[in-house]
Formats: structure tokens, C-alpha cells, sequence
């Protein structure tokens, strides 16, 4: 008997962590796992496939199995900073094929199918509501300045969605969404300037007919504003807007090689190379933006951009808590990036 932690009529993530239950009352068997996956490049319209193939060995006639993170490493990856949104991609369907085997002679005992089951990249969402979800690890108000930029990421189940823009309390903007039955991841991205966004304001972008939504609070602007986009455990644009001080500071490491010439220890260089940094100061941060903090040090790609154009491609290398401010529960980070040497 073979349990699946899903079906074909929610979403299904791959950072999720629930298994696939195997049993049986046949001794001496094991079972043969074949997952399908038919997914997309992001803004493409070519389905790709990936065939895996898995033995599942028995304990005590039974096992489980986690098979989302496999499904995770073959879904799309965003390589660069594409300045487009909308619909990013079309969701992936797997299909499971489970067969019992005795050990002995591969005779088939049973065989199990479950097919078409919609997977999105990432953990389950911590807002999620009648398949409708909110795709982000951070869930609270986050902070831009007046001439800076938000990206917010929904799951939309097929069907017309209503996206409202609320400034203060008061709609500012309107989209009606048609989400088709492959695509449903859908990113929107807010340009302060675009609403006349003062010091103070308190914006929320919200899924009609659902409590579905994201805020975000403008900062005064300073003298230095970097915007770094970053791609999250979704697979999907976030941005951080950096104010503080920023630099770009050369390291270098060298391979050398020690040996003893006439009984004297002699070091010689054999290369040097150069590191290029990025170390940049967030600036004055909310207490619900260190989740942000938290997941752009983990990720593997951040962008520093201008003019809504890729300048740097960079990997992150460490955070520091420079500043606090318990009173009015803001900090200050050091941020550091390894530039890739393509773009250095």
C-alpha cells in the first residue's frame, strides 16, 4: 500500500516537509519509485521532462520518503535579473508510478499511480487560504523608501483574481488577474515614485475576497540607496533596499608552497588572486525585515541593480549586526557579497 501526502487538487511544495508512506503485508519486497516531471523555464512555454528513478527498500515492511526536495532541484532557476513580471512560470506536474517487487525475482505484487499533482518551488506558505497564497518566508511589513521598489509573489488558483493597492487604507490601484491552469505563480513589482510615497505611508497589496495580503511602510530616503534583488527559497525576485554605506574593497589570496633550500625555509608564491567585494550598510531596518536579512545571507544570487538593470551578479558571504535601536525596534546590518568574476 503506498499513502501520498498529496492530490491532484491543491499545490504541492517542494520544501515541504512531508513523505510518501510505504507498506505492505508481503514479505521479503521492495518498491520501485518513478517520478515524472513535466515542467518550464521561467517565461517559457516548452515543457521539459525529468525521469527519476528510485528503489525503496522496506524496515519492518514499511518505509517513507521525501521526494520534494528532489522535485525542488530540477524545477527552473532564475539566472539573472529579467526586469519582467507578471506570470513567471508555468507550474510543474508530477506523476507518481509506485511498483512492489518481491526481492527474489522482481515478481510485481502491486503498483500505485498518482497523477498530474501541481508542485510550486518552496516551503508551504505560512499564509495560504483556498489554494490562494502569499509567497514569501516573511509574512510582516517590510520597509522601502520613497524612491525605491517592492516585489511581492501570489499563488493564484485558476480563475479571475482582483489584486488591490491600498495606500493609508485607500485603494490606489487596481489589476484583474487571470490565472489559467498552468499559470499561477504571479509576481508584482511597486514603484514607490509611481504613488506619490511619503515618509510614513503604509501601502498592502491584497487578493480580493481573501485575507491574502502584504504591507510594506516608506522610509525617508538617504544620501545612498543600492537595491539588491535577490531569488528566495521560491525560486522566485525579492528585493532589499540598502541606504547605508557601501564599498568595494580588494582581497587577495595566494598559493604558496614552503620548502627548506640549504637547510633555510624558503616560501615561495606560486599565484595570486584577486576577490572582489561588495560590503554594503542596510541603513535603519524594521524588526520584521530580519527574516529578510536571515534569507538573503543563505541564498546562493544577489543582484545589485540600477535603473531596473543588472549591475552586479554576486554571492553573499556574511551579515553583521552593526546598530540597534530597541526603542523603536530597528537595526542596522553590514551585509558583505562576493562579486562573480563575470561581472566583476
Amino acid at each position: 500500500m503506498v499513502t501520498y501526502p498529496y492530490n491532484t487538487t491543491d499545490f504541492a511544495f517542494t520544501l515541504e516537509d512531508v513523505f510518501i508512506n510505504f507498506a505492505t503485508e508481503t514479505p521479503d519486497t521492495y518498491f520501485d519509485l518513478k517520478i515524472t516531471i513535466t515542467y518550464y523555464d521561467f517565461f517559457s512555454e516548452i515543457a521539459k521532462e525529468k525521469v527519476l528513478d528510485y528503489k525503496i527498500p522496506l524496515l519492518n515492511q514499511a518505509q517513507r520518503y521525501n521526494v520534494g526536495r528532489k522535485i525542488h532541484r530540477y524545477l527552473a532557476n532564475l539566472s539573472s535579473y529579467t526586469g519582467v513580471f507578471g506570470f513567471m512560470y508555468k507550474t510543474a506536474k508530477v506523476t507518481f508510478l509506485a511498483t512492489e517487487y518481491t526481492i527474489a525475482d522482481n515478481t510485481e505484487v502491486s503498483t500505485s499511480t498518482l497523477i498530474d499533482v501541481k508542485f510550486i518551488a518552496g516551503e508551504k506558505p505560512k499564509l495560504l487560504e483556498n489554494n490562494i497564497a502569499l509567497l514569501s518566508n516573511n509574512t510582516n511589513y517590510e520597509r522601502i523608501t520613497e524612491k525605491g521598489l517592492f516585489i511581492v509573489n501570489f499563488l493564484l488558483p485558476s480563475g479571475i483574481h482582483i489584486l488591490k493597492v491600498y495606500k493609508n487604507g485607500s485603494e490606489v490601484a487596481s489589476e484583474t488577474i487571470n490565472a489559467s491552469d498552468t499559470n499561477h505563480v504571479f509576481s508584482k513589482k511597486i514603484i514607490a515614485e509611481n504613488f506619490n510615497a511619503k515618509k510614513g505611508d503604509v501601502f498592502k497589496l491584497q487578493i480580493v475576497g481573501s485575507s491574502i495580503a502584504k504591507s510594506f511602510v516608506i522610509f525617508p530616503n538617504n544620501i545612498s540607496s543600492k537595491i539588491l534583488i535577490f531569488i528566495d527559497t521560491f525560486k522566485l525576485f525579492r528585493v532589499l533596499e540598502c541606504t547605508g554605506h557601501y564599498s568595494f574593497p580588494d582581497e587577495y589570496t595566494q598559493i604558496t608552497h614552503q620548502y627548506k633550500r640549504n637547510l633555510v625555509e624558503v616560501l615561495e608564491i606560486v599565484d595570486t588572486e584577486e576577490i572582489n567585494k561588495f560590503n554594503i550598510n542596510t541603513g535603519w531596518v524594521l524588526k520584521t525585515d530580519t527574516e529578510t536579512i536571515a534569507s538573503i545571507s543563505k541564498i546562493k544570487k544577489v543582484f545589485l541593480i540600477a535603473d531596473d538593470v543588472q549591475v552586479l551578479d554576486m554571492v553573499p558571504i556574511a551579515k553583521k549586526l552593526t546598530k540597534e535601536d530597541s526603542e523603536n525596534e530597528l537595526y542596522e546590518y553590514d551585509l558583505i557579497f562576493q562579486i562573480n568574476k563575470s561581472n566583476a
